[in-house]
């Protein structure tokens, strides 16, 4: 279509409207088919939210079998203390073997139970794989120690006994028995290996242990009764956990230790297991971002992942984990999704070409013509501006823009650019009002410019007027105040509107010494070529003024109004009387009296005030540059200055000759001197 019509006619132009809509029946139609891939993507997503609540139940479950199977040995561990406190079951052999023999035959789900005391004395039963469960006694109370083992058949009969020489075996210094005797409540142990020396163990088998703490009346340790849960019996149960086709169950500590997993023994069973990855990069992503279930892709293959806490097993930090390939949920349904999948991309690829062709022809000169625009709404109004396009609407707006910029260019002589900028920062309506705002305001003027203008040819004076403004313009924008008018040779900036500044009394003076800076140089190119110089005087305050927008309907002046102007135009002209450059109010001198160099100058009545102001001279921003010891020099005014407000006229005169001394081109110190003359009627 688009061929037949550059055939018909080049120079047709076609609406931007019809253009959009061309490109909205296409996109409809990928919509379309995005939003059918979408659907299921989001039902694989249900499946998988469906297959992690099914790894959480089974979690509960595990965690469940693991407390239904715990709880009666943990119960058991205290029952038996109990019986022990109450003196129901005497701390002897004759009725303590037969007791915990009865625990383990009827308790399948403990191995062995034993009992050990204060005097060292320690009764051991333990089942054998056979069914058979033997007895070992050692009596440490006796002298000499007596250490037997005693063996049964099935049916309970002693069928051999044997005495065997001292052991080192001492049950108070075993794990189960000291953590129980710290806490003097039932505990379970951490994992640790059991004890080999005829215990039928393997050499380095590994469990837990439930000890429970038993007294005397008085409060007197008695002993500790403990029963065994070896890892191998939760492995076993474990392993009875169904999944998913190839999903696992695993119990583990936070720190890698595996106690339970339903494969085959592992190299390292009870290490930290470097020899499963996917477990070990499961574990990690758990204990560093907590998540109880997520998924992790292992060798191109995404599995889902869940973690549980046991309750019981708390403080030794046990979680339940169960690990499955997502494929194992989802199979079927990504085999849909690939066709569908496959489908999607050819007709995307194809909409792709079509799609960009148009945008291409409709979006790069609209995309062009919105960066020109907001170049102009920053007032960078140079270049020009050529899209061509053949939708009309685009011509008709790039017309627009080239009328609106050429227009703006002349404008933009008469309001400076700068202001505009920050006026659009900081979003206020351009209207009539204004509000109260705390302002740094400067002021500057030319000395004698009167009798300098009188006597200069007008366009000379005007080109170096316009040079001078210029040259304290740059510098006064650079320090980011704005500048509110030029009036005849005067200009007057502020600092904390139309946008707020951090330190705008920093600024102020910055730019102040800046533009004397600045005012040197061109006062002595000037000199060479025989032109006079323009000393500046500056005045700076601080202080609450009327900033806005003031005029009429038909014109309109950003400016800002109120005494905080005033006292600022009343400093600069008070430089005349002191022969100073750049005085501050106080207001200013508290703000950056620890970043420059100032020194005191009077207190005065500024006109239109009644009190006194304290008046400072900004000498510069490092002492190194000032030409006289700054320091000394205030250290001698100030005891001047507080006689001379308490009348003590000699005693000021002697302290403002001294300063005269330290500074021998000050015009500040003579003229108080003078005062206190006049003061004593001295000539």
């Amino acid at each position: 279509m688009i061929k037949f019509f550059r055939r018909r006619n080049k120079r047709i132009l076609f609406s931007l409207r019809f253009s959009i809509l061309f490109i909205f029946v296409m996109l409809f139609v990928i919509t379309t088919i995005v939003i059918a891939v979408v659907r299921s993507i989001a039902f694989s997503d249900e499946l998988t939210y469906t297959s992690f609540s099914l790894m959480q139940k089974i979690a509960n479950i595990v965690s469940r079998e693991v407390d239904v199977e715990v709880r009666p040995v943990e119960l058991a561990g205290r029952f038996s203390a109990n019986l022990l406190e109450g003196d129901v079951l005497k701390n002897d052999t004759t009725q303590l073997v037969p007791y915990i023999y009865n625990m383990i035959s009827i308790t399948k789900s403990v191995p062995s139970a034993y009992w050990g005391n204060e005097q060292g004395d320690f009764i051991y039963l333990q089942r054998h794989p056979d069914g058979t469960i033997s007895t070992e006694i050692i009596l440490r109370h006796l002298k000499p120690m007596l250490h037997t083992l005693i063996y049964r058949d099935i049916q309970g009969r002693i069928v051999k006994q044997e005495t065997l020489p001292a052991t080192t075996y001492d049950p108070r210094k075993r794990p189960w028995y000291l953590k129980a005797k710290q806490w003097r409540e039932s505990i379970w142990t951490d994992i640790y290996t059991f004890y080999p020396d005829r215990r039928y163990y393997s050499e380095h088998e590994k469990g837990i242990s439930i000890a429970t703490p038993a007294y005397f009346k008085g409060g007197k340790l008695m002993g500790v009764f403990g029963i065994d849960l070896s890892l191998a019996y939760l492995t076993q149960f474990i392993t009875h956990q169904k999944v998913s086709q190839h999903g696992y169950a695993f119990i583990i500590t936070k720190k890698g230790n595996l106690i339970a997993y339903p494969m085959p023994p592992l190299a390292k069973k009870h290490s930290p297991i470097i020899s499963q990855p996917l477990i070990y990069r499961s574990l990690s992503f758990y204990n560093e971002y907590h998540l109880k279930q997520f998924s992790l892709t292992y060798k191109n293959e995404t599995y889902l992942i869940n973690y549980k806490p046991i309750f019981r097993f708390a403080e030794q930090d046990w979680i339940i984990g169960i690990i499955a390939p997502k494929s194992d949920f989802v199979g079927f349904l990504q085999q849909i999704n690939f066709v569908t999948l496959l489908i999607s991309i050819i007709a995307l690829l194809l909409s792709i070409v079509i799609v960009s062709r148009l945008s291409t022809r409709v979006v790069k000169p609209i995309d062009y013509l919105v960066r020109e625009t907001e170049k102009i709404r920053q007032f960078k109004l140079e270049g020009s501006i050529n899209v061509p396009s053949r939708i009309k609407e685009v011509v008709v707006l790039r017309n627009a823009i080239i009328s609106m910029r050429r227009g703006l260019r002349q404008f933009q002589r008469y309001v400076p650019k700068l202001l505009v900028r920050q006026l659009i920062e900081s979003g206020e309506d351009i209207r009539i009002g204004g509000v109260r705002k705390q302002l740094v305001v400067l002021f500057s003027d030319i000395e004698n410019f009167t009798t300098i203008a009188e006597k200069m040819d007008p366009t000379e004076l005007m080109e170096q007027i316009c040079e001078y403004f210029e040259v304290l313009t740059q510098v006064i924008l650079s320090q980011k105040g704005t500048i509110d008018k030029y009036i005849g040779d005067s200009i007057m900036a502020f600092w904390g509107a139309p946008l707020p500044e951090e330190s705008p009394c920093e600024y102020a003076a910055l730019a102040a010494l800046q533009c004397q800076e600045k005012i040197a140089g061109l006062n002595d190119k000037w000199a060479q070529l025989g032109k006079p110089k323009f000393v500046t005087r500056i005045g700076i305050h601080k202080g609450e003024a009327i900033v806005g927008n003031i005029g009429s309907l038909e014109r309109v002046n950003y400016t800002a109004v109120g005494d905080t102007i005033n006292i600022s135009s009343r400093l600069e002209s008070i430089n005349k009387v002191y022969q100073t450059h750049i005085l501050v109010s106080d207001t200013v001198y508290q703000e950056i009296k620890g970043r420059f160099v100032l020194r005191m100058i009077d207190r005065v009545v500024v006109k239109g005030r009644t009190g006194a102001l304290s008046i400072y001279e900004l000498l510069g921003d490092d002492f190194a540059h000032i030409p006289f010891d700054v320091k000394a020099y205030q250290s001698e005014f100030a005891q001047g200055f507080t006689a001379y407000t308490n009348n003590q006229w000699r005693d000021a005169m002697l302290h403002f000759q001294r300063c005269f001394t330290i500074y021998p081109k000050d015009k500040v110190a003579p003229l108080f001197i003078k005062r206190c003359k006049q003061k004593l009627n001295i000539k």
